[in-house]
């Protein structure tokens, strides 16, 4: 008696395919599902089997259609894609066969363009029609309805917030080193305007569209998203709703001469901490608060999206790129003062306006635009610049368009990926009393998040302190350099992030690198004998070329014969010598974190020993050979603490002064590799060689003590480190690993893609495979 399997049991790819001959004969099927199992992500996931397994339990009409599209929905989603894509057929099936059998025939073809959870919002939409209206809901998976050509098409392109909320977290905690919440603006209830994209901010939560489909391009609707965490997270870098007293006093001194009709009473001294003042009661002293709290918010903004592309150079292309399309959507006013808003917004973010405008309009855009270079598009400008700039162009438009107590105005919509504090959020109020307060809050987030000194990235102190280890030694400081690293969360270089403090060692003793030289003096014997053979002749003998020292004979005679055969004779009938020396120069990387203090095998001795070991008997083989080479240690605290040892520079010999520093390398810190790599790379592109090797010697995988955004751990290291490498390769530098981490996991692979790395498993082998590798590495 057979047994068929049920849902529940796992069913093999033979099993299935004999199932499958069985009951669809003469049908393309068995060959559809052996071509997807061919491809990479199903070749070893038993999902499909089982997803396949389930629909022919199910009914064999749609399991049938499911292997029919099986290779166009394939071809856009992965086997969880594909368990998704059938489960949602599975359950139309139980609502309605007919409705499944269209979702199966017509629903592959729109993975082309939509994500598996969009296809389900789209599915989901269907469901609701049809329990709704079946006559409506029959055409809809069949694509003959408008509602489904059209939601369809809404959704192509579309980013859902739920997707991506946490590598949104993830960003943010990268750009701020502040846990922000994201969540969706659903949960703020009604929206006045639901196609409003504007986040809302509300203390350390950032409330965001629950989905973006503004652009045609996922890329693009994706990057809006990050676009406002960056935006966000540069108002608490660089922005503020207060400023000292002190800084302020002569700015508002000038306000109330200039409108002393409008003179505000300000709070006495004391009754605010510590001289405190906020933007909000700056503005209050303002004829017109709302048109001063509005201009402020468009300086505002714009000061601040200049610090951040200031601060991370690679974000410039897409933010500019993105609210220029933002800005040539937007309705133009009509009124007057209104327009000129706009305008003002528009050369906020360096752009012309690209509709018609009066005489008196551009005179005044002409004279503001030296006031944004001078006072808002500079380093380290701050509020108070944009208050003080506020004033003038106010002046200004009061001059040209005056008075402006007397003129109404509509307050202006931001740009879509900038946000709104919660206390304008769907405010009835904003123009009432005290409306400047929630004018503002339309530009300024009055977010109550702050950067610790342990988080903040600006935080110049660090810079300045000296290197730890080195320091405790007393050892000499050869000099400070500063480079970018990578960040994985923002796709972006930090600039001048991290600090590497270049050490000369110093002690009296080279005891250890004599002792390591007689313990391994037959293997040195050997390992030179080795390499002598590496080294090429002084001169070459060059044949058959077309002028030379002396004649080919056996060219000549080539000659003669093809001569005597009527063909025309080959001229290269010389031979000359040519000089060939062998051009390499290599640096030697050597990790001393503090994990290589563990001990390997039985001969007592630590990782860090056997690094030393290896390096005593190279230099005494590369002697030999000629190469030129040099050696240096590191180890990396934190971003402002990366030490590096020099051992050995290229242009040093091999001497007693040499062997004293690899005797005297020890255990140190943590491993921030990304510094160190970008430091040889430097020191490499000054040697004049033809062929440049780095060869780095660790044991373990990057990682350093830094919290917050200075964190260098995991993915955050193995992006910055792998950057690095690609930046050695594009300067025509070789990178080759040697890992004595006898568990590597992943990092290994993650890192090195791009480069060459090998595992010893065995520490205590490192002696003996190095001068091999090198061989096998130089020739």
């Amino acid at each position: 008696m057979s047994h068929e399997k049920t849902e529940h049991e796992d069913i093999t790819k033979e099993e299935l395919l004999q199932l499958i001959d069985s009951r669809f004969p003469g049908r393309s099927y068995h060959d559809n599902l052996l071509n997807v199992l061919k491809k990479g992500s199903f070749s070893h996931n038993s999902e499909l089997l089982r997803t396949a397994k389930m629909l022919l339990d199910k009914d064999w009409m749609i399991a049938g259609l499911f292997f029919e599209n099986l290779p166009v929905a394939a071809k856009n989603t992965g086997p969880e894609g594909i368990r998704k894509w059938a489960g949602t057929g599975l359950k139309i099936f139980d609502l309605d066969k007919y409705l499944a059998i269209d979702y199966f025939s017509f629903s592959a073809p729109l993975l082309n363009d939509l994500n598996i959870s969009e296809l389900e919002e789209w599915a989901l939409k269907g469901i609701y029609l049809f329990e709704e209206n079946p006559s409506q809901g029959r055409p809809y998976f069949s694509l003959r309805s408008e509602d489904s050509k059209e939601f369809a098409e809404s959704l192509k392109g579309s980013v859902a917030l739920s997707e991506i909320i946490n590598v949104l977290r993830y960003y943010a905690l990268g750009l701020s080193g502040v846990n922000f919440n994201i969540r969706s603006r659903r949960t703020l209830g009604t929206e006045d305007d639901p196609d409003s994209i504007n986040p809302v901010i509300s203390g350390n939560t950032i409330y965001l569209a629950p989905r973006i489909r503004r652009y045609g391009e996922f890329e693009d609707n994706y990057k809006i998203y990050k676009l406002s965490i960056m935006h966000e997270v540069g108002h608490i870098r660089f922005s503020s709703n207060e400023l000292e007293r002190d800084g302020a006093a002569e700015l508002m001194a000038d306000i109330r001469r200039r409108y002393s009709t409008m003179k505000k009473r300000l709070p006495i001294p004391g009754m605010q901490a510590e001289g405190i003042i906020g933007i909000a009661d700056v503005i209050a002293l303002f004829p017109n608060q709302a048109l001063a709290g509005t201009i402020l918010g468009i300086l505002e903004d714009a000061r601040v999206e200049y610090r951040i592309m200031e601060r991370y150079s690679g974000v410039r292309t897409d933010l500019e790129r993105i609210r220029h399309q933002m800005l040539l959507t937007r309705s133009i006013p009509e009124n007057k003062v209104e327009r000129f808003i706009e305008s003002l917004l528009w050369i906020s973010i360096s752009h012309e306006p690209v509709y018609d405008l009066d005489n008196e309009t551009r005179i005044l855009l002409d004279q503001i635009k030296p006031m944004l270079l001078e006072s808002i598009f500079r380093e380290g400008s701050s509020v108070l610049d944009s208050l003080e700039a506020s004033f003038r162009i106010y002046k200004l438009l009061d001059e040209y368009e005056g008075p402006l107590s007397q003129k109404e105005y509509e307050l202006l919509k931001n740009l879509d990926y900038r946000a709104l504090s919660i206390g304008a959020y769907n405010s009835k109020d904003s123009l009432s009393t005290r409306s400047h307060e929630n004018i503002i809050k339309n530009f300024i987030p009055e977010s109550k998040v702050k950067l610790t000194e342990e988080n903040d990235p600006l935080q110049e102190e660090h810079a300045k302190r000296r290197p730890t280890y080195a320091e405790k030694k007393n050892w000499n400081m050869l000099g400070t350099y500063r480079y970018d690293e990578w960040d994985a969360v923002i796709n972006d270089y930090k600039t001048d992030w991290s600090v590497v403090n270049e050490v000369e060692p110093f002690g009296m003793s080279s005891d250890y690198y004599h002792e390591a030289s007689e313990q391994y003096r037959n293997e040195i014997a050997l390992i030179k004998q080795i390499f002598n053979r590496m080294k090429p002749e002084t001169f070459r003998r060059m044949k058959q070329q077309t002028d030379g020292t002396e004649i080919d004979i056996d060219a000549f005679i080539d000659s003669l014969i093809q001569k005597k055969c009527g063909v025309n004779p080959d001229d290269r009938l010389y031979m000359r010598w040519d000089k060939h020396e062998r051009d390499v120069a290599t640096l030697f990387l050597v990790d001393v974190s503090y994990s290589t203090h563990k001990m390997v095998n039985y001969e007592e001795k630590s990782i860090l020993d056997v690094e030393k070991d290896s390096l005593i008997i190279m230099t005494q083989a590369l002697e030999s050979i000629g190469d030129n080479y040099a050696i240096y240690a590191f180890s990396g605290k934190d971003r402002d603490d990366v030490e590096y040892f020099v051992i050995k520079d290229f242009d040093e010999g091999l001497s007693d002064t040499v062997a004293r520093r690899i005797s005297l390398l020890e255990p140190v810190s943590n491993t921030r590799l990304g510094p160190a790599i970008r430091h040889s790379i430097r020191k490499l592109e000054k040697v004049d060689a033809r062929t440049k090797i780095i060869i780095l010697l660790s044991d373990g995988e990057p990682f350093d003590i830094s919290r917050g955004e200075t964190a260098y751990k995991e993915s955050i290291a193995e992006e910055d480190t792998r950057i690095a490498i690609q930046e050695s390769n594009a300067k025509g530098i070789d990178f080759f690993c040697i890992t004595v981490d006898p568990d590597p996991g992943k990092y290994l692979d993650n890192i090195f893609s791009d480069s060459e790395y090998t595992i010893i498993d065995d520490a205590s082998s490192l002696p003996e495979t190095l001068p091999v590798l090198y061989k096998r590495i130089t020739t």
